[in-house]
């Protein structure tokens, strides 16, 4: 595995503009696109109506279907937002599990600047070639969770798939 640089978030945005702004920093780079995924998650952990909207503007467009949750009318596909409800019920806090310093033993503390850390390895593709697949460090997993970003037409990188990000971790300790 390579270690790439890592992503830091000053603060989780509060509105969609504040996520489009944030989205428009970072997310010029293969690893930025993929820390907006866990950021959009980390907020649908605090507030789920701006999480989907942030969900939705951090997914490729391949990724979408119709519906309300983005500027251009379109959201995560049925099955994406089921698997995602799912999960998040059973674990609230396995957003922060992304978030380098979490634990289980500290129930999965994450308090801002929010930092992630990704790796790549010789499977991940070429960025240059517009799609690359990274892997998130993950406290409450083994090993590393995978993301595929993918470059759209404005240049920014987006989640093509993120399913592997909401799998599980292990349960806070208590």
């Amino acid at each position: 595995m390579t270690l790439l640089d890592p992503v830091q978030v000053d603060a989780l945005p509060q509105t969609v503009e504040e996520f489009i702004s944030l989205q428009q920093q970072l997310a010029r780079t293969p690893q930025g696109g993929a820390a907006m995924v866990v950021a959009a998650l980390l907020v649908y952990a605090e507030d789920e109506a701006l999480g989907w909207s942030c969900l939705s503007l951090a997914a490729h467009p391949d990724r979408l279907g119709e519906g309300p949750h983005d500027h251009a009318g379109r959201q995560l596909r049925t099955g994406d937002r089921q698997l995602l409800e799912q999960q998040m019920a059973r674990q609230p806090y396995m957003p922060r599990s992304y978030v380098q310093g979490s634990s289980s033993e500290n129930g999965y503390e994450a308090a801002p600047p929010y930092q992630f850390a990704f790796s790549a390895n010789r499977y991940s593709g070429d960025p240059a070639e517009g799609q690359t697949k990274l892997f998130v460090a993950c406290s409450g997993a083994s090993t590393p969770r995978p993301v595929t970003v993918r470059r759209d037409e404005s240049g920014l990188w987006r989640a093509l798939e993120s399913s592997s990000l909401i799998v599980g971790v292990v349960k806070v300790d208590g």
